[in-house]
């Protein structure tokens, strides 16, 4: 099946996503500790309701949760979900945070599981990784 020409653009194949051409947002975000972020979400990450607010779409959601962990202090003990995110932040498949850490792939799987929990030792690594890739600036993948 051949593509037909789209009406609205004149190229061939579906006519492109509204959601493609939505211009950036700029987004501020307030830190538990009062500092506020701010930052600009691609348009491909918004959408508006039917009221016409703007709504988050999953990647612009999972961003902004990486930011809110990134720039946050760990807490102690630190949820799976804050784990995972913060790998994530971070850039790191679980082998290369658990070479950082020193702990084995399977360790780091099980804390992100819930199965497990960090150790002092481990909690301090986690944190010191964090606070340098804040000094030195994250950069989260758009």
């Amino acid at each position: 099946m051949k593509p037909t020409p789209s009406a609205k653009n004149g190229r061939r194949g579906p006519a492109p996503s509204a959601r493609l051409s939505n211009p950036d947002v700029p987004w501020t975000m307030r830190l538990a500790d009062g500092r506020t972020i701010a930052v600009e979400i691609p348009g491909r990450w918004m959408s508006r309701d039917r009221d016409g607010s703007l709504a988050l779409l999953p990647p612009a959601v999972r961003f902004l949760d990486q930011l809110q962990v990134a720039f946050s202090p760990l807490r102690t003990p630190p949820s799976p979900p804050y784990i995972r995110t913060l790998r994530e932040a971070l850039g790191l498949t679980q082998s290369q945070l658990g070479d950082r850490l020193g702990v084995a792939k399977i360790t780091v799987s099980r804390w992100e599981r819930g199965d497990l929990r960090p150790g002092a030792q481990s909690l301090a690594k986690l944190d010191a990784l964090r606070r340098d890739c804040v000094k030195q600036g994250i950069a989260l993948s758009a």
